[in-house]
């Protein structure tokens, strides 16, 4: 399935436990999240998540199995496609855009930082 949704793109992948989206971006600002979360039909228990896969060759959309996810300070954060579970790395090594506080997933929009670019 491919569907456009105005501005971007998605496409249902294959091979995970719940429904996961490839797309070209990640949301930008609150308005974009409501709406992709409404689209996706993630809710209060399930919440709107957009990350890199495992690979870090494209961004997923998702509806995670928790309202939202804490991202600890010096990390970003991965969908692993084995177990459809979200998984840390250290991006203290960035040169540019490791963020320094910690945050819940759905704030990642306020947050500078290059966790979810895909070059």
């Amino acid at each position: 399935m491919v569907a456009s949704h105005m501005a971007y793109t998605t496409k249902k992948l294959d091979g995970y436990k719940f429904p996961v989206y490839s797309t070209e971006f990640c949301p930008r600002n609150e308005s974009e999240w409501n709406k992709r979360a409404s689209t996706l039909n993630c809710n209060k228990t399930n919440g709107y998540t957009c990350l890199p896969n495992e690979n870090f060759t494209e961004l997923l959309e998702f509806c995670y199995t928790a309202p939202f996810i804490w991202i600890q300070e010096g990390v970003c954060l991965y969908l692993k496609s084995k177990g459809s579970y979200v998984n840390a790395y250290n991006c203290s090594h960035f040169i540019d855009g490791c963020h320094n506080t910690s945050y819940q997933s759905r704030q990642i929009f306020d947050c500078y930082h290059h966790c979810d670019v895909i070059t």
